[in-house]
């Protein structure tokens, strides 16, 4: 009978479900765009814009021509997009037609309002919204920028989508959530929990997800005539979501990222990987497996898995 005695062998631990990508900066991410899985542009503080074509293998500053903190960032495709933010004394448009290798500051106005969130339905038609109630409005490609009235001066909005040119959902602070069927001519607002809202995605015209302070979740399947509580299971605050089917959602913030496969009835904290202790602020997905969170301290995070 043979004595010998081999050590157990220990399976390797599965590989990290979010892995962090070298920005090469350590300023703060407040956006991210992807038109497919290779090509993104996440942007920041100080007029920071980064793009990648090779699915953030590597990631390439680019000239933005302003040092403001830009908030928000859209992608109709490779080539087109649109950046938004501000400063204490101006707030400002950028567009590139060229996919950033130039970029063209649309507006720079002196008005102490930030812009936090812009939304294109095609390479014509976006809205920007920002603080004190403010929405603007273009229908030719951000060559005039119309200001709409959205009810309210007191407010800071922070988020918008629309699913067509018409029907587009707001959120900002003290529960605000505002609709249009109309483009603009005409928000109303659905406001349901009294806290601060700061992002909202729709998959369809009736069915939608806003995000906030609290760890709160509210879930839409009428357009937002009622909204419904979910349990995030966090209390910290969520500060963007994104669904890329109608059942399959991701929500970010402080350092959690929650995954949903089942239209929100139950959310899951994913592990995050190379956040360490700093937060995150936007999420973006090409199909239920790729996405990419940016955040503090210039983290970018890629998954390949869907987060699992």
């Amino acid at each position: 009978m043979c004595g010998c005695r081999s050590d157990p062998v220990v399976p390797p631990p599965p590989p990290d479900a979010w892995v962090s990508q070298e920005s090469g900066i350590r300023a703060e991410l407040w956006g991210v765009c992807f038109t497919d899985v290779n090509i993104g542009t996440a942007v920041g503080q100080n007029g920071t814009i980064l793009r990648t074509t090779d699915g953030g293998a590597n990631w390439v500053s680019q000239t933005s021509g302003t040092s403001a903190y830009l908030l928000g960032v859209w992608f109709t495709d490779a080539n087109t997009g649109t950046a938004v933010g501000g400063t204490d004394t101006f707030f400002t448009i950028l567009r590139t037609t060229d996919g950033g290798a130039n970029w063209i500051i649309q507006v720079m106005k002196k008005d102490s309002r930030y812009l936090r969130s812009v939304c294109f339905t095609d390479a014509n038609t976006g809205t920007i919204v920002g603080d004190q109630g403010i929405i603007l409005r273009t229908t030719d490609g951000g060559a005039i920028w119309v200001e709409q009235n959205s009810g309210t001066t007191r407010n800071n909005l922070h988020g918008v989508w629309f699913t067509d040119a018409n029907t587009g959902t707001i959120v900002g602070e003290r529960g605000t959530i505002l609709r249009t069927t109309d483009g603009g001519a005409t928000w109303v607002n659905r406001g349901a929990i009294g806290g601060w809202n700061y992002d909202v995605h729709f998959t369809d015209a009736n069915t939608g997800t806003v995000v906030g302070e609290h760890g709160v979740i509210l879930r839409t399947t009428d357009g937002g005539a009622t909204w419904i509580l979910q349990t995030s299971g966090t209390f910290s605050s969520l500060y963007s979501v994104f669904f890329i089917a109608p059942e399959i959602g991701t929500a970010v913030g402080g350092r959690s990222i929650l995954r949903t496969t089942d239209g929100g009835a139950t959310w899951v904290r994913q592990p995050g990987s190379g956040g360490g202790l700093f937060g995150y602020h936007d999420v973006h997905f090409t199909d239920v497996n790729t996405g990419t969170v940016v955040g503090d301290g210039g983290t970018i995070l890629r998954t390949t898995s869907g987060g699992q």
